[in-house]
């Protein structure tokens, strides 16, 4: 299993170069599709994060494959 994978079922919360390694984006893809609103996420203190349940059921994985621990 690769290192975003890992994050992706592990955390609650990505950053967008994670967030575009796993689903095979770009990322300025990944940056446009969040200001899209195609890819949810929050801002907190000027850093965008990601929720992760809603990226593993873009992957078509159950959105609680894990219990997410905080980012550090």
């Amino acid at each position: 299993m690769d290192q975003d994978m890992r994050e992706v079922l592990t955390r609650a919360w990505v950053d967008i170069p994670c967030t575009a390694r796993f689903l095979g984006i770009g990322k300025n893809a990944a940056y446009r599709a969040v200001k899209a609103g195609e890819i949810p996420s929050v801002k907190i203190g000027g850093l965008i994060r990601v929720p992760t349940a809603p990226l593993r059921e873009m992957a078509g994985l159950p959105a609680h494959e894990a219990a997410p621990k905080a980012a550090a």
